[in-house]
């Protein structure tokens, strides 16, 4: 048939947010992750989905709690956007523990949302477990960039990367972006990606 067939609806799952509070985090880049945490949760309580958020650093520096509007759910806020390590960054424990949640059945439609300057690296064994929740549960990963360029480590990770160009406003300096473009690694090192990894 040469009718346009409909698309398949997207389900409104719960979200997982994993937020970097490194130390290459720190000033406006950790000020827009966590406007952005607030965003989603204002957006999964309006949505009636629940939210729950990995604040990590380095190994062994994660935090984790589920952020709703309730009197609970707002001390964690509270203790969430005072959280910070300014260590160094492994993504590997948070994507862990999120993937174990989506086992879980109240969470297996979740999305997954990334926000961080992309400073990280993933192993390869942490990089395909995300892969095979995309493959087997629909997991959709969001990264939100706040740095100047797409690392390999979001383009291994994320299904798409929506990057804050004009984040170092939020950290009390005005300075402009100082690239053209966020995918200066594709243009610049195109062979530095594992087989498979496409730019978005």
């Amino acid at each position: 048939s040469e009718k346009p067939q409909p698309q398949p609806k997207l389900e409104m799952g719960p979200m997982i947010l994993c937020v970097d509070t490194s130390a290459s985090m720190q000033g406006g880049a950790e000020q827009v992750a966590k406007a952005v945490v607030l965003e989603a949760m204002r957006v999964a309580a309006k949505q009636k989905r629940r939210c729950y958020v990995y604040a990590f650093s380095g190994p062994d520096e994660v935090v984790e709690r589920e952020l709703a509007l309730s009197h609970d759910g707002l001390e964690g806020v509270i203790a969430f956007l005072t959280q910070t390590f300014h260590g160094g960054t492994d993504i590997g424990a948070p994507l862990e523990r999120a993937i174990d949640r989506l086992t879980q059945e109240e969470w297996q439609l979740a999305d997954l949302v990334i926000a961080s300057d992309g400073e990280f690296g993933a192993t390869k064994a942490v990089v395909d477990r995300v892969n095979r929740a995309k493959q087997e549960l629909g997991l959709r990963v969001q990264g939100i960039l706040i740095g100047d360029r797409e690392t390999i480590g979001m383009l291994e990770l994320c299904s798409d990367i929506f990057w804050v160009k004009d984040w170092r406003k939020y950290g009390g300096n005005n300075a402009e972006s100082p690239v053209h473009s966020k995918s200066l690694t594709a243009m610049y090192f195109p062979n530095a990606l594992r087989s498979g990894i496409q730019d978005t």
